[in-house]
């Protein structure tokens, strides 16, 4: 049967990633025999240095494939073998050279292989070309060839428009700031791309600088030569270092470079590991350059980082990443540093700004570091080492209450252009300047890449002065009106993150549910598989009680008859309570501070605090302990404030001083039950977010707290009864939603239309559009909670228990839907009125965050309960 020619890159990939496995078996294969001949080209490859055989047949079938493919790309017209190729090639040495030669000459060892890749090579016509000469390629095929490599590698390979900006911004400070009009192809200026992939970066700065020596008259054969010996490339794999190697080789043998004594300078090696030390030149210009991988890894994995994470101890050399640690009071948020693209940074900073006096820093990354309370120290040390740092946000957050396109593809982690010079000696007194810009967040993917594309300057983007404040973050102070209000967190001053289990069957929709998957698991054949455990928590390990903190016996010691622990309310997800078994032992996180401090007159108020708020209400109430994730079903973190910081309702969660400057001010007494409700009045309505749309993109809500006594009351009135509506603790509510037809078995399916919801064979109308769309930053309210009591239910599932169900629909179920529907119709009549008020609240006269008191360190942590509690919360 005929195979059918490949129509598009992807298609080729898929192919060419196909034939390169057969060939890296066939190289395997052809090793085990005593007389391979093959087994010279191993040695000289550093066989061991690569990880062994498996390493070396791999490194060599994909450079192999890839020396096919230029050719065929180079050289349409002729019949593309591995002979032919490496006659074509003679004039490039290098890796690639040097692998074509010798699987030519050993042909025999690997013959079929080897043909079937020719074959389909040969078949590929123009479906590998592109715009760019078929130069990103590798991603798609590294995709199919091997896509937890291409994970772990970080390999996504960056846009060309991406590549420009980021040479352009260079281009330019290279030549105002150190008065190198020929900027790369300058002889005292160093460049170094970190992780170059098939070589985007180098070809590109090769291209753009030739450009420059012509426009400027100058000797491009001169050009080309300092840039043979003045940029440096790093490359870890082995197949696309083998294509970079071949491709800067040459673009700068056809401008007429000199090349050094070794070659170009494209080397395959680890840019974290131990530098091999030379003679720097602190006179020199070091730039770097680049797109550096990014994935975070568990702490436990001591492989990641190399150097730079855990240093030298033997010689003596301090891990550089310490630079970047949280403090003490920030350790929490210390994962967030154990990532490769803050290796990275921490790598060029070292080596463009503490190596040499003059350099530059141009980086694609995650954007993480902008704004994260955990890379507080990291922004201290680039404040400290650079004089200027201009930071183009690019969005991309494809998962966030705030979408925005990614100007990568296949990527959903927002990123940002950060360029940053230091430009001499420094005394390390005075912070850097740090300017911001970020491209409009509804702007398409190909919108943001045509203007990226044609930037020739800096200064068309509209920079805003970030804080001088070293720690601070890299964005703009919200400016204006909204930047005076206190924080939400500064009124109150303690939060936590809500529980949570790491597995889902504890969270049940009925209390018997919960306890049919208790007795269940007890009664597994493998309880631990049951149980789902983690590599942190195992059904052997004791546990405490929630409550008092007492022992509690392993899991796995348990009879089969033990009794349930008990069941309690959860607050699962905005306005959906269900029932969870509230045992220590069967969840990772379950943050035993919530627990203790839960009481009858709690209330909790939830919201995100470390990323931007999206459309309907800011923050939102239950009278439960909260799940990680109740305010929109993801992105949980630190958002949970509660009113009180213990159980009897005694110690108000409120910073000190604060009701006092209200109760001077109003001549009134101001409880803290009245602040809660009032900022829960201001920020509990979609007006808050519709209103404040642009300040939101920084994160955390702030309060405009009025002096106008009445209009304090008025909002505080509002919010008291979004509390109990929201908290379920109105006591009797009814509205206009019916129950018209019940449902008569546990349905599979639910939809909406024509102002009815229909759920399996039951039906509820009148309801509205606006309850059923029912939004809190991307969480569809009504949507959400019935999905959730569906026969089979959306989302993952973590054990075999979760496929226990509720036997049936009940009358409790129809009962709390029609609460729901009925709250939301309450809800949103008041939040025309809350509207209005805020609108007035905000044109009057307001208290600024610096007439109140700041939290003390004290009033920030959670309340302490005694040794018994646990480290893990």
């Amino acid at each position: 049967m005929r195979r059918s020619t490949p129509k598009s890159s992807r298609e080729f990939a898929a192919l060419l990633a196909a034939r390169c496995v057969a060939l890296r078996e066939a190289v395997l294969a052809a090793l085990a025999a005593t007389t391979s001949q093959l087994r010279r080209l191993a040695d000289e490859w550093s066989l061991a240095a690569c990880g062994g055989e498996a390493e070396f047949a791999d490194a060599f079938a994909q450079t192999i494939a890839y020396g096919l493919w230029i050719d065929r790309l180079d050289h349409p017209a002729a019949t593309p073998t591995v002979a032919g190729a490496c006659l074509r090639g003679a004039a490039t040495p290098g890796p690639l050279a040097r692998a074509l030669a010798a699987a030519a000459q050993h042909r025999g060892e690997i013959a079929e292989a080897l043909g079937q890749l020719e074959t389909a090579v040969a078949a590929s016509a123009t479906a590998a070309r592109d715009e760019h000469g078929g130069l990103y390629l590798y991603e798609e095929f590294l995709a199919a060839y091997d896509g937890r490599l291409r994970r772990e590698a970080g390999a996504y390979y960056t846009p060309a428009e991406v590549v420009h900006a980021q040479i352009v911004a260079v281009q330019e400070l290279l030549a105002a700031e150190f008065a190198a009009p020929l900027g790369f192809a300058a002889p005292e200026v160093e460049t170094i791309d970190p992780a170059c992939g098939t070589g985007v970066y180098p070809l590109a700065i090769v291209a753009h600088a030739l450009r420059r020596a012509q426009e400027s008259k100058q000797d491009p054969a001169a050009c080309a030569s300092h840039l043979a010996a003045n940029l440096t490339a790093h490359e870890l794999l082995a197949g696309p270092f083998a294509v970079a190697h071949a491709r800067v080789t040459r673009a700068l043998l056809a401008a007429g470079a000199r090349l050094p004594a070794g070659g170009v300078r494209v080397v395959q090696r680890d840019t974290l590991a131990r530098p091999e030390r030379g003679e720097d030149d602190r006179r020199r210009i070091v730039v770097c350059i680049g797109n550096p991988p990014y994935d975070r890894r568990e702490l436990a994995e001591a492989d990641r980082g190399g150097w730079i994470r855990h240093g030298d101890s033997e010689r003596g050399e301090r891990a550089l990443l310490a630079d970047f640690l949280p403090d003490a009071a920030l350790g929490k948020h210390a994962k967030n540093i154990y990532n490769e693209y803050v290796y990275f940074w921490r790598w060029a900073l070292w080596r463009a700004c503490e190596q040499a006096e003059r350099g530059i820093v141009c980086l694609i990354t995650p954007s993480s570091f902008l704004r994260g309370p955990g890379f507080a120290a990291l922004r201290g040390h680039m404040r400290a080492v650079l004089d200027a740092l201009w930071i183009v946000d690019l969005g991309g957050d494809a998962l966030g209450p705030r979408p925005s396109a990614n100007v990568f593809r296949n990527v959903r982690t927002p990123v940002c252009i950060a360029v940053g010079v230091r430009r001499g000696k420094m005394a390390g007194a005075r912070a850097a300047e740090v300017w911001y810009a970020r491209l409009p967040e509804t702007d398409s993917r190909e919108a943001k890449l045509r203007r990226l594309g044609a930037l020739r300057s800096l200064d068309e983007f509209a920079w805003a002065r970030a804080s001088d404040d070293w720690e601070a973050p890299f964005v703009p102070a919200t400016s204006g009106a909204y930047g005076d209000w206190p924080r939400l967190v500064d009124l109150f001053p303690w939060q936590h993150a809500g529980a949570q289990w790491k597995r889902t069957w504890p969270i049940a929709v009925t209390r018997e549910l919960a306890e049919r998957r208790w007795r269940a698991l007890l009664h597994a054949d493998d309880r631990a598989a049951a149980f789902r455990e983690t590599e942190a928590w195992k059904i052997t390990r004791e546990g405490i009680d929630l409550f008092d903190g007492s022992p509690l016996p392993a899991l796995a010691s348990l009879p089969a008859e033990a009794p349930p622990p008990r069941i309690e309310r959860i607050a699962w997800r905005s306005l959906d309570r269900r029932w969870c078994l509230a045992d220590g032992r069967l969840g990772d996180r379950l943050r035993p501070a919530l627990w203790r401090v839960h009481g009858p007159s709690q209330r909790y108020m939830t919201t995100l605090l470390s990323s931007g708020l999206s459309r309907g209400p800011a923050a939102m109430a239950c009278a439960e302990v909260p799940d990680l994730h109740h305010f929109r079903g993801s992105f949980g973190d630190k958002g949970v404030i509660p009113l009180w910081r213990d159980r009897a309702a005694t110690e108000a969660n409120v910073t000190h001083g604060v009701l006092n400057v209200l109760m001077d001010m109003f001549k009134r007494t101001v409880t803290a039950e009245q602040l809660f409700a009032y900022a829960y009045g201001c920020l509990a309505h979609p007006g808050y977010t519709r209103t404040l749309a642009d300040e939101l993109a920084e994160p955390g809500p702030r309060v405009p707290l009025t002096r106008d006594a009445d209009l304090f009351a008025r909002c505080a009135a509002i919010g008291e009864e979004l509390l109990g509506l929201h908290s379920f603790r109105s006591g009797v509510l009814e509205g206009r939603a019916r129950c018209v037809v019940p449902v008569s078995e546990q349905p599979r399916t639910f939809e909406y239309a024509g102002g009815v919801i229909t759920v399996g064979a039951g039906r509820f109308a009148p309801v509205a559009p606006d309850v059923w769309g029912y939004e809190v930053s991307g969480l569809k309210v009504v949507q959400s909670w019935l999905a959730g009591r569906m026969l089979q239910p959306r989302g993952r599932t973590s054990s075999p228990l979760d496929a226990l169900r509720p036997e049936g629909w009940t009358e409790t179920l129809t009962q709390e839907l029609l609460e729901l529907l009925w709250v939301l119709e309450r809800s949103l009549a008041l939040h025309e009125v809350q509207a209005e008020v805020f609108a007035q609240i905000v044109a009057g006269e307001l208290v600024a965050a610096s007439a109140l008191p700041s939290p003390t360190p004290e009033e920030m942590r959670e309340p302490k309960f005694g040794a018994a509690i646990s480290a893990k919360a």
